[in-house]
C-alpha cells in the first residue's frame, strides 16, 4: 500500500471513531458528518492507490466513480445520497433545522452502522 493511501485510511478510521464519539454524545448531525468524511477519505485512498489524484470534491457518488467502483447496490447509493445531502446542509445551512429533525437516535445509529459496514467493504478494495 502506498504511503498516501495509508494516510487516507488512517484519517478515515479517525473520522469513524469521531463519528462514534459524536453518536455517544448525542451529537447526531456531527456523527453523520463524520460518517461522510470517513467514506470520502477512504474513497480518496482507493483513488490514490490506483495512482490517481482524487478530485477535491465531496460528492460520494462521484468519488465512487473515480475510484472505479461499479454497480453499487441501491442501499449504498441511497446512503451516499443521504450523506451527501446532510454534509451539504452542514456547509450551507439552509435546511439545517429539517436535517436535524430527521436525525433521531435510531436513524443516526442506522447510518453509523451502515457506514461501518461500507468502510469494511471499501477497505478490501485497497488491498
Amino acid at each position: 500500500m502506498k504511503k498516501d493511501t495509508d494516510n487516507w485510511l488512517k484519517i478515515a478510521k479517525y473520522d469513524l471513531r469521531a463519528a462514534q464519539v459524536s453518536f455517544d454524545g448525542e451529537m447526531y448531525l456531527t456523527c453523520v458528518e463524520k460518517c461522510h468524511n470517513a467514506v470520502e477519505k477512504l474513497l480518496k485512498g482507493i483513488i490514490t492507490e490506483h495512482g490517481k489524484v482524487p478530485s477535491k470534491i465531496h460528492n460520494l457518488l462521484k468519488l465512487t466513480s473515480e475510484a472505479l467502483i461499479d454497480n453499487l447496490q441501491d442501499d449504498i447509493k441511497s446512503l451516499f445520497n443521504k450523506l451527501n445531502q446532510i454534509y451539504t446542509s452542514t456547509r450551507y445551512p439552509d435546511e439545517l433545522d429539517e436535517i436535524e429533525e430527521l436525525l433521531s437516535k435510531p436513524e443516526t445509529e442506522k447510518i453509523l452502522q451502515a457506514t461501518k459496514e461500507i468502510l469494511k467493504w471499501l477497505e478490501k478494495k485497497i488491498n
